[in-house]
């Protein structure tokens, strides 16, 4: 069995986003809107990576991406703004499906955006993995700053795992930020889009490396 690998790495925080859009509403644990009282909030899907270091490793192996665990308040289609257990959410738009499996699909589909893995799938997937990507969402939320500006945090934490024996080979964590302002519904997009992606690259190149090292 290999020793456990402990390693953290921080994405960059991003660069300020500014987008005009229509007017934010933040939807409060109480609700600044009555169900039903207005527009079905728009529902979006963020975008897979797609641009990966040159010098990536390419690897012959089959790869299981788990679903990440969450907290209670990020384990929804919702968008989360708050900080600990003061969490609320936009009631302008939703993610298409629960934050945290729609991040394991998108990964997913940026291990195959690479073009340097042999097979890979979620558990959905009809394949026999040689190693295991298990997750953890630590963080899919803005964080408000001012009463029109915020900061989209995006976390994951990382554990390969080699088969059958099921081994820990290497942790990591990976977090990237942006800062959005105003707070409207498509600076948001972009700010969580931009984070999103930024983390996705740095995991599919470590788990890459680590898998080769292996």
């Amino acid at each position: 069995m290999m020793a456990m690998i402990d390693s953290k790495r921080k994405g960059p925080t991003r660069r300020s986003v500014v987008v005009s859009g229509s007017a934010f509403c933040l939807l409060s644990l109480a609700g600044c809107e009555l169900p039903g009282g207005g527009p079905a909030p728009r529902r979006i899907r963020l975008s897979a990576a797609d641009s990966f270091p040159p010098k990536m490793p390419a690897v012959a192996w089959t790869l299981q991406v788990q679903e990440p665990t969450t907290t209670l308040s990020l384990d929804t289609a919702r968008i989360a703004i708050g900080v600990a257990n003061d969490i609320g959410y936009l009631a302008t738009g939703e993610w298409a499906s629960r934050a945290p499996e729609m991040v394991m699909e998108l990964l997913v589909q940026s291990f195959r955006n690479s073009n340097k893995i042999l097979t890979v799938g979620d558990r959905r997937a009809r394949i026999r993995p040689e190693f295991d990507l298990q997750l953890r969402l630590s963080a899919f939320h803005i964080e408000k700053t001012t009463a029109d500006a915020g900061t989209v945090r995006v976390g994951l934490d990382t554990t390969l795992v080699k088969r059958p024996q099921r081994d820990p080979l290497a942790t990591a964590v990976f977090e990237s930020s942006a800062q959005v302002s105003p707070l409207v519904l498509d600076a948001v997009v972009a700010a969580f889009d931009e984070s999103l992606r930024d983390v996705m690259e740095q995991v599919v190149e470590w788990t890459l490396q680590t898998g080769a090292n292996a």
